[in-house]
């Protein structure tokens, strides 16, 4: 059976999947090169020789066309975690008032309105600044 096996034209590129294969002489399947495998490569697809690699040998070859596709959506920069400061403004201004800021949690981050009534910390915190928190999500509801 080993005869059956030969080096693949790309065996020699590490950045290929066939530098850790063998292709069958007929091509409709390899024999991985670390251990007794043999895999189906019919139409000469290699999606089962990297899902092989990647979970039996935890190897990951990033072929060049992946690596283009992944620059290609990569191009934006990731949105930066928001941090507690990011709800108020900036500037001291009548703009900071509560309903605004609890807008902003609740559109920009998901934040549920029961979080607002239920959180102590949070409470804590809007009370620093604010005197009157709402008592219900019911009415920050309302409000918003």
């Amino acid at each position: 059976m080993a005869g059956d096996f030969v080096k693949h034209k790309k065996d020699s590129d590490m950045m290929s999947v066939w530098s850790y294969f063998l292709v069958a002489k007929d091509g409709n399947s390899a024999k991985c090169k670390r251990c007794p495998s043999i895999l189906k490569t019919l139409g000469g697809s290699t999606k089962g020789l990297h899902t092989h690699l990647s979970t039996k040998h935890n190897i990951k070859v990033i072929s060049a066309s992946t690596s283009q596709d992944t620059e290609n959506l990569n191009t934006a920069p990731p949105p930066a975690k928001r941090k507690l400061d990011d709800y108020f403004t900036k500037t001291k201004s009548d703009d900071d008032n509560l309903d605004d800021v609890l807008a902003r949690m609740i559109a920009l981050d998901g934040f549920p309105f029961s979080v607002f009534i239920t959180s102590d910390n949070l409470r804590k915190l809007l009370l620093a600044k604010y005197t009157d928190l709402p008592k219900s999500a019911v009415t920050i509801q309302k409000a918003l």
